[in-house]
C-alpha cells in the first residue's frame, strides 16, 4: 500500500481536491488521507485522475500513419478504401503473416493509448486472433460480426456464441452497423448478448448515406455493397429507421450506440429512457473528419443520456490520444463544462461498458491512476489546468 501526494486530486464524481493524498494498492483505499503507515511519496505539481476509458477503438488499424482516403468523397468512398486495403493485406500476405502484423498493430495501439493515460479500451476486433492485451491497458474485446446476407446469419451467430464460448470475462459482441448486419440477426444477437450478460457494440447514425440506404434502398451505400456483391434486400425492410435498431439493442443486456452522429430528437428521447441499457460513445475528431453535421452532444447530455468517448481508430483519427478527444471537445463545445467532458472520458466509459469499479476516485475502486503533469499557472476551476494542452501524461498506475 502506498499514499501519494499532489496538487490536485479529481475524483470525478465530486469536486477536485487541492493539495491532497490518495492511498492505494491494487484498489484505492482511501481518497483525501493517507492510510498507509508510511510517508506520502510526493509526485509534485501534478494532477491525479482516473486512468481514461477508451470507449470505442478499433486497435487492430493502429499501422496507419495517417488517416485513410480523402474524406471529402464522402464515408462510404472510405469503407471502399477499407475494403480495398483489407483485400491488399489478404492478397500480399499469408494467414500467419496477417496475424503477425495484426497483433503487431493492436500491441502498438495499445501502448500509444497507455502513454496517453488510459486504463481501458473497448477495441473491436474483426478476428478471433485478436492476442491477449497487455497489463495496460485492458482491451475490453468486442468480436466484431459483418455480414449482410441472410444466407449467412447462422454462420455469424455461431461465430459470436463461439467467441463469447472461449473467452472469459471482458468481452462483447459488435454487430458492426445497419448496413452489415441484418435486423433478424440482429435480434438474435440481442438476445444472446441478455442471455449471456455481455454488452453490444453497434455502429449506428453514424452516417447520411447510412440513412438513406435504410430509407429507400438506394444511395451511396446501396451502390458499394452492390459493387461489393454484398447487398441483399431481405436484410431490412425498405423504410427501417434508427428507432427499430435501438429498440432491439435495448433488449440486450446493454448496448454502445457507436457515433450516433445523425441522431434524432425522438431516438434521443428512447435512448434516455432506456438509460439502463442504452450509451453513446462520441468520437470526436473522427466526427471532424467525416465533416458530418454538427455532433447532438448538447441535445444528448440536456436529456442526461450517457454519453463517453472513444478514438475510433488511426484509419480516421491523426492518434489515439483520448486528452486529444476531450480537449477537441471542450474547444468545439464551450457551453459545456470541463468537468462534464472530463466525465466522459473517465465514469461514463465505465458505465457504458458496465464496469462499476472504474473510472473515478473512491474507496474500493481499482486504482487506474494517471499522473498528470500540470503547468504553474493557477486557475479558478482546476479542470482548466487539466485542461490546458501544456499538460502531459506523466505516467499510468494500474493494476495488473
Amino acid at each position: 500500500m502506498q499514499a501519494y501526494r499532489a496538487r490536485y486530486l479529481f475524483p470525478v464524481t465530486s469536486p477536485p481536491l487541492r493539495d491532497a493524498v490518495l492511498t492505494c494498492d491494487h484498489l484505492i483505499r482511501a481518497v483525501g488521507q493517507n492510510v498507509s503507515g508510511k510517508p506520502a511519496v510526493d509526485l509534485g505539481n501534478v494532477a491525479i485522475v482516473p486512468a481514461l476509458i477508451n470507449a470505442h477503438a478499433h486497435l487492430e488499424l493502429s499501422e496507419f500513419a495517417a488517416p485513410l482516403g480523402d474524406p471529402a468523397r464522402g464515408f462510404p468512398a472510405w469503407i471502399r478504401e477499407v475494403v480495398a486495403w483489407r483485400r491488399v493485406q489478404a492478397q500480399s500476405h499469408s494467414p500467419e503473416e496477417l496475424a503477425n502484423r495484426r497483433r503487431a498493430a493492436i500491441h502498438r495501439g495499445e501502448l500509444e493509448s497507455a502513454a496517453a493515460g488510459v486504463h481501458v479500451v473497448g477495441d473491436i476486433a474483426s478476428s478471433v486472433d485478436a492476442p491477449q492485451p497487455l497489463h495496460v491497458p485492458k482491451r475490453y474485446l468486442f468480436r466484431e460480426i459483418l455480414g449482410l446476407r441472410t444466407a449467412r446469419e447462422e454462420e455469424l451467430f455461431q461465430h459470436a456464441q463461439n467467441f463469447l464460448k472461449s473467452r472469459q470475462g471482458g468481452v462483447g459482441i459488435s454487430p458492426h452497423a445497419p448496413y452489415t448486419v441484418g435486423i433478424d440477426l440482429l435480434a438474435r444477437l440481442a438476445k444472446l448478448s441478455a442471455q449471456r450478460h455481455v454488452p453490444l457494440a453497434m455502429h449506428l447514425a453514424e452516417s447520411a448515406e447510412e440513412l438513406e440506404l435504410l430509407r429507400s434502398h438506394s444511395g451511396a451505400f446501396y451502390a458499394l455493397l452492390t459493387e461489393l456483391e454484398a447487398w441483399d434486400p431481405a436484410a431490412f425492410p425498405r423504410g427501417i429507421n434508427v428507432l427499430e435498431y435501438l429498440k432491439i439493442l435495448a433488449q440486450g443486456h446493454r448496448a454502445l450506440v457507436i457515433h450516433g452522429n445523425y441522431l434524432t430528437s425522438s431516438e434521443i428521447d428512447f435512448i434516455a429512457a432506456a438509460a439502463e441499457k442504452l450509451s453513446v460513445v462520441y468520437c470526436p475528431r473522427t466526427h471532424a473528419y467525416f465533416r458530418h453535421s454538427r455532433y447532438p452532444l448538447v441535445e444528448l447530455l440536456a436529456k442526461e443520456v450517457n454519453v463517453a468517448l472513444g478514438t475510433d481508430s488511426r484509419a480516421s483519427n491523426p492518434d489515439l490520444n483520448l486528452w486529444n478527444e476531450m480537449r477537441y471537445v471542450a474547444d468545439a463545445f464551450p457551453e459545456i463544462s470541463l468537468d462534464a467532458i472530463l466525465r466522459m472520458g473517465t465514469v461514463n466509459g465505465a458505465d457504458a461498458l458496465g464496469l462499476s469499479r472504474c473510472g473515478d476516485l473512491r474507496e474500493n475502486a481499482y486504482a487506474g491512476l494517471a499522473i498528470v503533469d500540470l503547468p504553474d499557472d493557477d486557475a479558478t476551476d482546476p479542470h482548466e489546468l487539466l485542461f490546458d494542452a501544456r499538460s502531459q501524461v506523466r505516467s499510468v498506475l494500474a493494476p495488473k
